[in-house]
């Protein structure tokens, strides 16, 4: 069963091909790489503070301008006792519809992260 549904905030920068997708604010957050460009960030205690996906435009396969325009961002993340999974949808506007692109990540909880299923979406 899913937490409350959170609502969280997002930034991108074009010239570095990054997307933060941000949780919280917390001071020098600890990091897991799920993938060579995706990483979670989280406190001392487990808490989801962020997620980064680094070289974006190629992560999702679309353009930097369609990136510059995210109209909403889901991002459901499960942890059990063996593993982290992540799953982000965006909606992106492209010309006269809206396009969905999707990227996910699933690994080995190596950092006894503790019991997760959250839901966490754009305003």
């Amino acid at each position: 069963m899913f937490k409350e549904h959170k609502i969280l905030n997002h930034e991108y920068d074009c010239e570095a091909d990054a997307l933060y997708i941000k949780v919280k604010d917390y001071p020098n957050p600890e990091a897991i790489p799920l993938t060579d460009n995706i990483v979670l960030d989280f406190t001392k205690k487990g808490e989801i503070v962020g997620l980064e996906i680094i070289n974006t435009s190629h992560v999702l396969n679309t353009t930097v301008k369609s990136l510059e325009n995210i109209s909403s961002i889901d991002l459901i993340v499960k942890v059990t006792k063996y593993q982290i999974l992540v799953n982000a949808i965006f909606t992106l506007p492209i010309k006269d519809h809206d396009e969905f692109k999707i990227a996910n990540a699933t690994v080995v909880n190596d950092s006894n992260i503790p019991f997760m299923d959250e839901k966490l979406a754009t305003a």
